[in-house]
């Protein structure tokens, strides 16, 4: 017994339409897109539930609107992993999404960062073999 994995991260946004397109340029794929009914958390009515994973599953993200353990929009941090982040580098600069820098090396592999519309940061990684 005892916690296995992630399985969802809350990304404050202020629109959720400009954050989905963002993170569909990235490569997610929307899992799940609904308004809330009043059964669900929070009961707050009009609220839409917009989660996105990664084609390979995983932890999933939801662009939420709402105050969630007092966070704001662009206070979220996250890594995400990529198979050639030095083409995904360009390929996002060609959609017009720029890094925060140049593409980097470490020990721990090779990496860039980013930030969605509202300021949350994505460390893009490309992990060593053997992780």
């Amino acid at each position: 017994m005892g916690i296995s994995h992630i399985t969802l991260l809350s990304v404050p946004v202020t629109d959720q339409e400009v954050a989905k397109d963002f993170y569909e340029k990235l490569g997610f794929e929307v899992i799940n897109d609904h308004e809330m009914t009043p059964e669900e958390m929070p009961p707050e009515p009009g609220l839409r539930w917009l989660q996105l994973a990664a084609p390979g599953g995983g932890c999933s993200i939801v662009l939420v609107t709402w105050d969630v353990g007092g966070m704001k929009p662009g206070m979220q941090q996250f890594s995400v992993a990529a198979d050639d982040v030095a083409t995904l580098h360009a390929e996002l600069a060609g959609k017009g999404l720029e890094s925060n820098g140049p593409l980097m090396e470490a020990p721990w592999g090779s990496f860039f960062s980013i930030n969605d519309p509202d300021g949350n940061h994505l460390l893009i990684v490309k992990e060593p073999k053997g992780s």
